[in-house]
């Protein structure tokens, strides 16, 4: 079986990155003769890091030969489908799926995150390509209820996102130990580390004063604060101002390097508690069984949370830092009953990471 991946991959994001890494280690686990190709913006770096094939996602003559030569292709995981990140980004993805269409190739949406999508030129279009394609799993409800309110009639799997499917067991939290104290942290650190992943948004100066005295909290009270970047360099910068506003910068670790998934994780494993703006900090978060507090920028983070049963979610345009400050208090005395209804719900959606994959299978 020849699959084609289409998705965010190669802009060193380690959220996408780490969907990219989920879903082709659950192909190979279904299938471990599967042949992968990707459409990456840095097709070697790609290959490379996951022993695929990888083609230049802007060279048409590439990207054209890519969908001939596939069985199958996947779109996603991720945000592909939507419209407030960009107008016109849908388009790319959108393409990519009818132009394989034409080729009389198999379609699956692998996973995805759909929505919101505003413009009524891309519901439209959604709803006549995505009519026609194979097989459509999404990684939520409100991403089902989202193709529904368009008018996709097709059947549609809710499942959840790849990166749950990762096992915490793999991760090598002392590998990330060793990456923090690169990022100048004490070799001896005792304190409790809080891991903050934010980026850039509308209201900066407001969203990040508001974090920066809750960092300032968190130090005094004897933390490690640590500011953790997911989108390469942008999230370094976004780090940077935060560190700026506090009272004392140098009680702060910048981390700035261009992590992969795995050291990503390795990073979040040494965590005593995730402050979580970027979406996959909280995936990754509920994979390693970490207390979070999520900052919701879009719909996609607040239904995470939901689907957790966790209420320590604020948004950004509002929050301040005495809510930040009261929810690390109360997730400090969370009931033996609040952590087991956690644990269950995060297993339930490890075993649905899977799903696309051997339904990938079954199918075709």
């Amino acid at each position: 079986m020849k699959v084609l991946l289409s998705g965010y991959y190669g802009f060193d994001n380690a959220g996408d990155e780490a969907v990219l890494y989920a879903i082709v280690r659950a192909l190979r686990q279904v299938k471990p003769d599967i042949d992968i190709t990707v459409l990456s913006n840095q097709p070697e770096k790609t290959a490379q890091a996951l022993d695929v094939k990888a083609v230049n996602r802007w060279s048409k003559g590439g990207l054209v030969k890519a969908v001939k030569n596939c069985d199958v292709l996947i779109s996603g995981g991720g945000s592909l489908l939507q419209d407030v990140t960009s107008k016109n980004g849908i388009i790319y993805y959108l393409g990519i799926i009818k132009l394989a269409q034409m080729m009389k190739k198999k379609v699956m949406i692998y996973a995805q995150g759909i929505g919101p999508v505003n413009y009524g030129r891309n519901r439209t279009l959604v709803r006549k390509i995505l009519n026609k394609v194979d097989a459509i799993t999404v990684r939520d409800l409100d991403s089902r209820m989202e193709l529904m309110q368009m008018g996709v009639y097709r059947e549609i799997m809710v499942c959840a996102d790849p990166v749950m499917g990762i096992p915490a067991e793999d991760i090598d939290q002392e590998a990330g130990r060793m990456l923090l104290v690169q990022g100048g942290m004490a070799c001896d650190n005792t304190k409790p580390i809080l891991v903050v992943a934010v980026r850039s948004w509308k209201q900066n100066e407001q969203l990040f004063g508001e974090v920066a005295a809750y960092c300032d909290y968190a130090v005094q009270e004897g933390w490690q604060v640590v500011l953790l970047p997911f989108h390469y360099p942008d999230d370094v910068e976004a780090g940077q101002k935060i560190a700026a506003q506090m009272k004392d910068a140098n009680s702060v670790i910048v981390l700035e390097g261009n992590y992969t998934p795995r050291d990503t994780m390795a990073l979040l494993k040494n965590a005593d508690l995730i402050l979580g703006m970027r979406l996959h900090s909280l995936i990754m978060g509920a994979v390693l069984s970490k207390p979070m507090i999520a900052l919701s920028y879009d719909p996609k983070v607040s239904s995470f949370m939901q689907l957790l049963r966790q209420r320590e979610c604020y948004g950004v345009d509002t929050v301040t830092a005495q809510q930040l400050i009261t929810a690390m208090q109360r997730l400090a005395n969370r009931s033996d009953k609040e952590l087991a209804m956690m644990d269950n719900l995060v297993e339930i959606m490890v075993r649905q990471a899977k799903e696309p994959a051997e339904l990938l299978l079954k199918l075709f």
